[in-house]
């Protein structure tokens, strides 16, 4: 009876496992190699010995749920995103936790902006609105990337240089362009003195003042006096940019598609800025509704030259099935895979490592 009850229990055990098997396994089947077969010689990093798919995931960033840690670093992802936590104390465990035993570090982010502000619980700084002058700003910057360092992040999605603001109303330095332009550069290099780096967005601007992106298709109409906070931000060293999913014309034709998507608004940014180009999240309607639920979107975004793709809101599933479409589109010759070696150097050496 009992060695009946014991194989009855063994059957449950092995149905269970091929039920798991069933539900996952398309998941785990496509994962890379696990990331042991990279050399990593000191601060260098071997990028051919990295798999197609490795240097895709390294071009991705993604929601930093703790859960998801160990199939992050299987897959060898590049980045987390951060919200709001109770406690200094929550930030420190989760940025360590989910740095430990990575082979390359993940950059870790958040929108450290002050009228949006992750450490509210504990840190108050003021909106970017509120800021009076550029010795103001680098004080704020210093500040916020102090902090951020403490917790362990060490890039910020901010600050938010859109000449002007009628949506949040907070979110984007008050003034004059040049007044603009200048508050952000000493943002920028505020933040920047404390190891945190800073992307100013959104590139190409207009994104706060037409029509909101989170929610709907926006078109624009930009100027230059729209793209010259960005300049002024990348002639202070700013170690990033992000782009946004405005459908622009005038002075950054994004040829009738959002920002993001578009060759030729990723190329006039790139001309003068070396730095990393970072999408603004891709679950935003503003794209998904030019896209609707079409992988082309996945193809387009790392074709257009991005280097870097937010996506805060897919499941680690998802996010394979992503580098799925993306090595596809590879190997299709639909994305030049020296290109993603670029991006990849480029994240490789943002992180502190020289790639050979």
């Amino acid at each position: 009876m009992i060695d009946q009850m014991r194989l009855t229990m063994l059957l449950s055990v092995l149905v269970a496992g091929l039920l798991i098997a069933n539900i996952y396994g398309e998941f785990y089947k496509v994962n890379a190699k696990a990331p042991e077969n990279i050399l990593v010689i000191g601060h260098t990093i071997d990028i051919h010995s990295m798999t197609l798919r490795q240097k895709i995931a390294q071009m991705i960033m993604a929601y930093g749920n703790p859960d998801d840690k160990a199939l992050y670093q299987q897959m060898d992802i590049g980045g987390i995103f951060l919200t709001a936590m109770e406690t200094p104390d929550a930030f420190n465990k989760t940025t360590e936790l989910m740095q430990r035993n990575s082979k390359i570090p993940f950059f870790i982010a958040a929108d450290v902006e002050g009228c949006i502000n992750p450490f509210e619980n504990f840190a108050k700084f003021p909106s970017l609105a509120d800021i009076k002058t550029s010795e103001d700003a680098f004080a704020v910057g210093k500040s916020q990337g102090k902090l951020m360092h403490e917790l362990g992040l060490n890039m910020n999605f901010a600050p938010v240089v859109d000449t002007r603001d009628t949506i949040w109303n907070c979110r984007s330095f008050s003034g004059t362009p040049d007044d603009i332009a200048d508050k952000a550069a000493q943002y920028v290099t505020g933040l920047q003195s404390e190891g945190i780096i800073a992307t100013p967005k959104h590139y190409p601007g207009k994104t706060l003042s037409v029509r909101d992106p989170h929610r709907l298709l926006t078109y624009a109409v930009i100027d230059d006096s729209d793209i010259e906070p960005f300049a002024k931000s990348e002639m202070a060293g700013a170690g990033a940019v992000m782009i946004s999913h405005v459908i622009g014309s005038g002075a950054v034709d994004t040829e009738g598609k959002p920002a993001v998507t578009s060759k030729k608004a990723v190329a006039t940014l790139k001309k003068d800025f070396n730095g990393l180009v970072v999408t603004d999240d891709i679950n935003m309607l503003g794209l998904m509704r030019y896209y609707g639920r079409s992988d082309g979107r996945y193809i387009d975004l790392f074709a257009a030259g991005n280097d870097i793709v937010l996506d805060v809101a897919s499941s680690p599933d998802k996010i394979s099935h992503i580098i799925d479409v993306v090595e596809g589109a590879v190997h299709t010759g639909k994305i030049s895979e020296s290109q993603i070696d670029n991006s990849v150097k480029k994240i490789l050496n943002a992180k502190g490592f020289k790639t050979i």
